[in-house]
Formats: structure tokens, sequence, C-alpha cells
């Protein structure tokens, strides 16, 4: 996560205690978005292109920034043993809408491939539960991402 902020910081400010907490948040939003895409075993192609476009949606990042953040938001899946440390920092940074809005970006990973498999619910379900968004806002989240997914298909 340093090595990604450091790189977007001018030379001067490259200390981790000088980032601002939205660096922070697109990075702990990317790394869940590729531990949501790893959930079902199978890592492929069309989730990592939804991943990239949906960081560009959203996120007021260039294009070789967003590459820059996906491959920092891997290594980082690639060492983490638990999201409680990613979902901890959410939950003292964001409000409850911008928690529904990550969960909305998670299902929409989740429905990139078309399949909605078992361990990405069971991995959504506790992401959710980390972040405490009560049960009616997690329901209408998936919904409006099923929904994109079949307007998109």
């Amino acid at each position: 996560m340093k090595s990604f902020l450091e790189k977007l910081l001018p030379p001067g400010l490259q200390r981790l205690n000088d980032v601002q907490p939205s660096m922070e948040i697109d990075l702990a939003t990317a790394v869940l978005m590729v531990e949501i895409s790893r959930a079902d075993f199978s890592e492929d192609d069309v989730e990592r292109r939804r991943i990239r476009e949906l960081l560009l949606q959203h996120l007021s990042l260039r294009e070789e920034e967003v590459d820059i953040l996906l491959q920092d938001a891997s290594a980082e899946a690639d060492r983490m043993t638990s999201l409680q440390h990613i979902t901890r920092m959410m939950n003292e940074q964001l409000d409850l809408p911008a928690k529904i809005r990550v969960i909305e970006l998670l299902w929409q990973v989740v429905y990139a491939d078309g399949v909605k498999d078992a361990y990405e619910d069971n991995l959504m379900r506790k992401v959710a539960d980390l972040l405490y968004i009560p049960q009616e806002f997690y329901i209408k989240a998936k919904l409006r991402a099923e929904a994109d997914a079949d307007a998109q298909q």
C-alpha cells in the first residue's frame, strides 16, 4: 500500500502520514475488489477488466494510476491474512452511504462473469458484516448491481 501511495505523492510528501485518506480508501476498495474476484478460485479476464473499468469510473485517477493501483492491490491481497484491517479503516473513514457504494462495486465484480458463486456470496456477506451494512441496504446494493449486470449483457 505504501509503495502505491508514494508514487502518487510529490517527492517532498512521500511519507505515509501525509497521505490523504481517500488514497487509502481507493487502495482498500481495490484490494476488496481483487479479493472478491479471487473468491471463486478463478480470477478471469472479465472480472479484471470490470474491476479496472469500475475504478476508472469511480475514482479520480488516470489510466496509468489505476494500473498501478491494481498492481498494488493484487500484491496487498496476496499478503493479506484478514479483511479486518481494511474494513476497520473503512469504518473509521467512510459513512454508511460510501460503504454501501463499496458493497455495490463489489457486487458488480461478482456479476461481471455472469455467475454468482457460493464462495463469492459468502465473502460478500462477510465484508458487509465487517462494514456494519444493514441487511436492507446490502440487499438493495446487490439488486442494483445485478440489474446493472443484466443491462450490460
